[in-house]
């Protein structure tokens, strides 16, 4: 039978051990610390990737931005339209001067309807050139005006 010195000898020496075998996982845990924060950034980067390649995102993209392109030219030619319509009516109203309440309500009425083509243009135009700005959007854009100009009107 081992003697009690021998028990005691073992007990220290097994703690001793343990401490040391904490202090080893602790300093391995510190040591591994930059390499966790480069494995997170390699798998955030891969999962963008993914999400940003994959098929129907990559059609919804293209079809969105080919449709409000064509909605911000569309809109753009609304616009020359309305306003050579108020231009018409002013040339055929004659004199502000002489206009009855019919003329300055019909005039209201233009004036509004330029003025909310303008304002609809201005939002389409701001959206569409952020998401182009977009850095994993702007691939969508091939072949399209990357911006439009906001100051069109």
């Amino acid at each position: 039978m081992p003697s009690t010195g021998k028990i005691i000898g073992y007990t220290v020496l097994f703690f001793i051990i343990l401490f040391l075998l904490a202090v080893i996982g602790s300093a391995t845990n510190l040591i591994t610390i930059p390499w966790l924060k480069f494995d997170k950034q390699v798998q955030m980067n891969r999962d963008i990737v993914t999400k940003t390649y994959n098929a129907d995102n990559a059609l919804y993209n293209y079809h969105w931005f080919q449709e409000t392109a064509g909605d911000i030219t569309a809109l753009k030619q609304n616009i020359d339209e309305s306003k050579q319509s108020l231009a018409e009516f002013e040339a055929s109203a004659g004199a502000r001067s002489t206009w009855g309440f019919q003329e300055q309500e019909e005039d209201s009425q233009l004036r509004t309807v330029v003025l909310g083509q303008q304002q609809q243009y201005n939002s389409l135009v701001q959206n569409y050139n952020a998401k182009a700005g977009e850095a994993d959007k702007s691939m969508f854009v091939n072949g399209l005006p990357t911006f439009f100009s906001l100051n069109a009107y």
